[in-house]
This record gives C-alpha cells, structure tokens and sequence, in this order.
C-alpha cells in the first residue's frame, strides 16, 4: 500500500505539471485527483482546500531553490564572502531560468501578503539574514567599509533582487529591455555583479574584486 508521504508527493508533482502546461495550479480536489491518478477522497485528505495545495507547492518550490542556494554557497570559496555572494546569486537566477513555472510561483506570493507563519516568511527572511552575514563577513575582512550602513546594504540588495525578479516575469513586455538580446539569467547576473563590484568598490577601493 502507497504510504501517505508518497501520496503526498505524487499530488506535488501532479500540481506542478499542470501548473507547467497551463499556468495555474487544479482549481479543485477533483480536478487534482485526475491528475494524479491518486483518489478524489485521498487528495481532500492531504489538501482540504486550494489554499493547502498552494502552500504545499510553495513549501516544495522553496525548499528547491534553498537546496539550489545552499550548493552555490558550497561550491564557492568559503573564505571569500564577495565570492559566496556571486555564486548565491548564480544559483538562484540559475534555478529562476529552469524553473519558471515554480518561480513565478514563489515571485507572486512574494509581491502579496506575506504571512508570519508561512514558508514564504521563513524563506525571505532566511534569505535576508544570509545576505546580512555575508555583508557581515564582507566588512569584517575589509571588503566593505567600516562605516557602511550593513542594514541599509541589505535593503539595497533586497530592492535589487526584487527587481531582479520581476525581470523574469515581465522580461517580455518591458520596453526597458526591448534593445537587449541577452538572456534574462545572464543580464540579470550582470547587473547583481556589477552592484557587489560597486558596493564593495565604492566603500573601499582597496578591496576592488578584480
């Protein structure tokens, strides 16, 4: 017998695919038991309402983009906190580029009501307070100024990475970018590049990345 986790999986990956092929995610437990294949009764079980089943698809797109981050910290030099930063903001707009489906998801939610218990909450406030250890980091080891306002440095990042992700959504009618033939991921990683060059720059020119 097909335990509850794997059920539970099989409704994730169900709502996905149809969330890839039409946009949207099933409007109804019905509509979600055809397309897994698991029983209409079962999935009111696991998902009582569209609001779980969007939680849940939350829940498993985050937890990607987490798994996607944390290897990007990985693979990066550890003693190099500008370096840490790049490689964070390679794998996100790296996962963003080959999930689109899963990461307009997350952007939306982002751009509504964010609730305090939710995995969107936890998700953009993990990610803050990375970013403040890395500009933590960054400043103790002289690559940022002694002075800089850390808090303020992590608002500008959060404003950049904000837009970053509209650029993905709305690339396609965005006169701003009408004249540019580079990739959303790739102009996107530019841009972020060039404002941690800046930030580190501008703050110390010693500590200019070469």
């Amino acid at each position: 017998m097909e335990g509850r986790g794997n059920v539970y999986q099989n409704l994730i990956f169900a709502a996905q695919k149809v969330l890839e092929e039409t946009g949207k995610l099933p409007a109804t437990p019905q509509a979600l038991a055809e397309a897994s294949g698991v029983g209409e009764e079962d999935v009111e079980n696991i998902f009582g309402s569209t609001d779980e089943l969007l939680e849940g698809l939350l829940y498993h797109s985050v937890t990607l983009l987490n798994d996607a981050v944390r290897q990007g910290v990985i693979d990066a030099d550890t003693a190099d906190p500008l370096e840490q930063m790049r490689a964070i903001g390679h794998a996100y707009l790296t996962w963003a580029d080959r999930n689109p489906s899963l990461f307009r998801l997350v952007v939306t939610g982002l751009n509504g009501e964010v609730k305090p218990d939710s995995t969107l909450y936890r998700f953009t406030t993990s990610m803050r307070d990375l970013y403040h250890r890395k500009l933590a980091e960054m400043q103790r080891l002289g690559k940022l100024s002694a002075t800089a306002d850390i808090e303020i440095c992590v608002m500008m990042l959060h404003c950049l990475v904000k837009g970053g992700n509209m650029m993905f959504l709305t690339r396609d009618t965005d006169p701003w970018f009408a004249d540019d033939s580079r990739p959303t991921p790739v102009l996107a990683e530019l841009i972020f590049s060039e404002f941690l060059k800046n930030l580190a720059g501008a703050r110390n020119p010693e500590a200019v990345p070469g």
